[in-house]
This record gives C-alpha cells, structure tokens and sequence, in this order.
C-alpha cells in the first residue's frame, strides 16, 4: 500500500482550518468540544501515516518527500493546538465551577 502523503497533509490542513475557524468564530463551548474531537480523529488516523519511511524514502517522489514532510508539520501544529485547547477547556471548567 503506497500512501498519497500529498492527500494526507491536504485532508489534515483542511481539518487544521475547520479546527481554526470554529475557535475564532465561536464561544459555544459544544461546538468547541465537537472541533476539538474532530480534530483529534483526523490526528489518530493519520498519526500512524506519519512513521519514517525509513529506507522506501529514497524511493518517493520528490512531491511525495514534500507531502510527508507537510504532514509532520501539520501533525505538530494540530497536536500543539489539541494540548493548548485541553488545557483552556480545563481552566473555563475550573473557572466556571469557581
């Protein structure tokens, strides 16, 4: 099975965007909670695409080595953003619960 690392990092970054769009334009914290399990569900299934490709690298096409390493990049930023937004959900529970 050969991975379009170019479809990959594509269907990421538009979750990315999907992601970032509703935590600029929303303060319902259901909403919130959904983009941050869909986001979450696209890092999962992607997460064991992203393994070094070790040997079969020398055999990609050079726009496949550029999709992989925007995978990577895009897996680092959504992953960066999933723990920033746990910890901001965490302080508004706590905050509310004050």
């Amino acid at each position: 099975m050969t991975i379009d690392f170019l479809k990959t990092a594509d269907y990421l970054q538009g979750e990315l965007q999907v992601f970032f769009r509703v935590m600029r334009h929303t303060k319902d914290r259901i909403v919130i909670h959904a983009a941050i399990e869909r986001l979450q569900a696209a890092v999962n299934q992607v997460e064991p695409l992203s393994e070094d490709p070790g040997e079969a690298w020398k055999d990609l096409a050079l726009n496949q080595r550029w999709g992989y390493l925007r995978v990577l990049s895009h897996l680092g930023t959504a992953t960066h953003e999933l723990q920033g937004s746990a910890q901001r959900v965490r302080t508004e529970s706590t905050l509310v619960s004050s």
